[in-house]
């Protein structure tokens, strides 16, 4: 029958187009990608079949309709098209391609490198050429896979894939080479068959489906390796994890006579500094205003006004895993394997749509193309136009120009000249709030900082990992013990009224120390050094730099029980486009023991919502009021549920990143010999910010007093200083000219 061809191919295609339609399998929401790795893979391989039909193969009159595209029957044509699509759908759905993980031996890239070698070989030599042909293919593909860093061949799923095509091949071939539809050219192959199919059908068919996957998985943003382009990428860089300076490992680690030093602030720098300290010999007291130890990444309990006794924290808190200082330290007192991975960092819009960034490692750069093609804004027009003139600044981080040409330019300026796209402005937006400061009062200049940081300086993405239970127990209580197994005086409730240096003595309230951390809060070191007759006398330039250094605007946590489950199709945490008050939410019982017990007792959730930037003019009760409208915006399941129990706190400790500020930050080492600081607050010689700018500051005054004292230092580590194209000639910027705006 001359149609049997054509159904044939309408037959490979109706089982896996009619499951398509299933909604369990929700395959053709994939259908980009599929029409996409079909048509790319389709298009060398209908290249190779019409350079050789009428020599190594050709097809039988009796079973084609008679029509030719590109010199083939259509039905040769068409079975590009089907068959790719029916290896899409098996791997997506049969074999479970989007569960895959590269996890078996790089060395496997050897075998398409040799079959790419054999091939070469076979043709040059004049051997038989389909056979050198389809060996050629087999390694183009696994080259194909190991440059886009799909990694299939490193992945036991696509073994089991290669089988399922193998045998797919030898159900299908046999029709078409006993019936036979298809002819061969002996002279071109091997020899060898398989009952009537050629050995090399089965090389074509595999390399024809697995290319197809590679594509598919590439296109799905499906990398578990990094590609050669990534690989450039880091070369160009110089690697993502660099040291600052050298470390003399000829010297002692340890003091042989004691020295004291107070350490003033438990927060992160405090407790990062006492405890490298005090391993190397210091005798260390840390001093803490509050009854609690930890400052923002406390966790403490609270009686509230209710009666409930409650479990309260400063706030949920991220650990990405570009801290490498940070890491280092918590990897070293054992708390990092305890943490979990948070998988997705998601924005919900006003429209409760979802911008996801998935826990996926991709280059700098390539990550942003990768964002245009999860469809958070148009790379053409964006590339062209404003965005992409003003953006490439982004791309050329390098503190001092950076700082000189854009400190004083708000962020709000600087998106208004660039007219950033709504989504991508939605994203900068959290992204600002999330430096406690609106968009109009943060410097762009320290907003670049943080995106080269967070974002263009390493391939971790934004994945990040939390602690997995309370702070208290889970994060703070494994530092005190470890603090106080070294020595570590730990001394809470004990505000610092005093600090004055006598002679080559420091006092800290009337108390004799050789030198000092001061590792507080930015507002409360204002004022103790303020407060110091010995700093006003000697270091009027250091005062006078807390004149412009200083608390950013309000933030409120709100900590609440609720009688509705939490929402389970989102991450532990979400972050939200501005709607009043409401900037993000954590579902504490999906973290935290007592949280879960509570909830699973009274079906209930805990539900903490965050304010990072307070309108100045909002009450407390307006705060409240319009952070739990937005909870019932974001997560409807919640429109109706009652609160209760809460828990609010509404402060004013963090540091501003306000325009105009970056000249005026103090550095660690001070000109009162003997005291250093310690805080997010702190300059630093390198790109760090939150957590990892407290710790890495803290890290630094301890290498500070080591240093003075004759000790080895420990290592300070920190992502590439310097933006990629820094190198490269710089287009003029028109945000680079200062807005006409006064510094706030």
């Amino acid at each position: 029958m001359r149609a049997e061809y054509l159904l044939f191919d309408l037959l490979i295609l109706a089982g896996p187009l009619a499951l398509s339609l299933m909604p369990r399998h929700d395959f053709l929401g994939r259908a980009k990608s599929l029409a996409f790795a079909t048509l790319v893979v389709a298009v060398p391989f209908i290249a190779w079949d019409a350079a050789v039909a009428g020599s190594h193969w050709w097809f039988d009159d009796r079973y084609i309709v008679g029509l030719e595209l590109f010199g083939l029957p259509v039905e040769e044509v068409l079975f590009f098209l089907v068959v790719p699509y029916a290896c899409a759908f098996s791997w997506e759905t049969l074999i479970g391609g989007a569960k895959g993980r590269a996890s078996l031996p790089l060395a496997l890239y050897l075998l398409p490198a040799l079959s790419l070698a054999v091939g070469v070989v076979i043709l040059v030599g004049g051997g038989p050429a389909y056979t050198g042909l389809t060996l050629l293919a087999l390694g183009l593909t696994g080259a194909l896979d190991h440059m886009l860093g799909t990694g299939l061949l490193r992945m036991p799923r696509a073994w089991a894939y290669a089988g399922l095509v193998l045998a797919f091949t030898g159900v299908f071939n046999t029709y078409l080479t006993a019936r036979p539809v298809v002819h061969y050219g002996e002279a071109h192959q091997l020899g060898l068959r398989v009952g009537t199919i050629p050995i090399e059908d089965f090389g074509f068919g595999l390399a024809l489906c697995a290319a197809t996957a590679v594509v598919y998985q590439w296109h799905q943003l499906r990398v578990t390796q990094p590609s050669w382009l990534a690989r450039l990428i880091e070369r160009g860089f110089g690697g993502y994890r660099h040291v600052l300076g050298e470390v003399d490992t000829s010297l002692t680690t340890t003091l042989s006579t004691p020295q004291r030093v107070a350490v003033v602030g438990g927060g992160l720098a405090g407790l990062s500094a006492a405890s490298m300290l005090a391993e190397r010999g210091f005798e260390v007291t840390l001093l803490e205003r509050n009854h609690y130890i930890g400052g923002k990444v406390a966790g403490w309990r609270e009686t509230l006004e209710d009666g409930f006794d409650a479990s309260v924290e400063h706030g949920f808190h991220a650990f990405f895993r570009h801290y490498y200082n940070l890491d280092d330290w918590l990897q070293h007192l054992g708390i990092r394997k305890s943490m979990r991975a948070v998988g997705d960092y998601t924005i919900l819009t006003e429209d409760l749509r979802r911008l996801s960034f998935p826990d996926q490692r991709e280059a700098p750069i390539l990550n942003l193309v990768n964002l245009a093609r999860r469809g958070l804004y148009a790379l053409g027009p964006v590339a062209r136009g404003p965005a992409g003139q003003e953006m490439e600044a982004f791309l050329r981080y390098d503190a001092e120009k950076t700082f000189e040409t854009f400190d004083d330019v708000p962020f709000s300026e600087f998106a208004r000249r660039a007219q950033l796209p709504r989504d991508l402005r939605t994203v900068f937006n959290a992204f600002s709030r999330a430096f406690f400061s609106d968009d109009d009062r943060l410097s762009t200049a320290e907003l670049i900082k943080s995106f080269h940081f967070y974002y263009l300086s390493h391939d971790h993405g934004l994945g990040y990992d939390f602690v997995d239970g309370d702070y208290a127990t889970g994060f703070i209580e494994p530092i005190v013990r470890h603090l106080e197994e070294h020595g570590v005086r730990i001394r809470t409730q004990t505000p610092v009224e005093s600090l004055e240096r006598r002679a080559e003595v420091w006092e800290v309230n009337g108390e004799a120390f050789d030198s000092v951390v001061l590792a507080t809060d930015v507002g409360a070191a204002g004022a103790i050094l303020r407060g110091s007759e010995s700093a006003r006398r000697e270091a009027p330039e250091l005062i006078a730099r807390f004149d412009h250094v200083r608390a950013g605007q309000r933030y409120a946590v709100l900590r609440l029980w609720l009688d509705r489950p939490s929402p389970e199709d989102l991450p532990v945490f979400v972050s939200t486009e501005r709607l009043g008050a409401i900037d993000a939410a954590a579902f504490i019982d999906r973290i935290d023991p007592e949280a879960a017990a509570w909830a699973r007792e009274h079906a209930g959730s805990v539900v903490e919502l965050h304010c990072y930037s307070v309108h100045d003019d909002m009450g407390d009760d307006e705060v409240r009021d319009s952070l739990l409208e937005g909870l019932r915006h974001f997560f409807p399941r919640y429109a109706d549920a009652t609160v209760q129990h809460e828990h609010m706190q509404l402060r004013r400790d963090f540091t501003a990143f306000h325009v105009g500020m970056g000249a005026h930050r103090p550095g660690v080492e001070t000109e009162l010999g003997g005291l250093v600081l310690a805080g997010d607050w702190v300059k630093l010689p390198c790109p760090a910010m939150l957590m990892e700018a407290a710790h890495t500051s803290g890290r630094m005054a301890a290498n500070a007093l080591a240093r003075a004292a004759g000790l080895q230092e420990a290592p300070v580590y920190t992502v590439p200083r310097k933006g990629l194209l820094t190198k490269l000639p710089a287009r003029p910027s028109a945000a680079a000219v200062p807005a006409d705006l006064p510094a706030q």
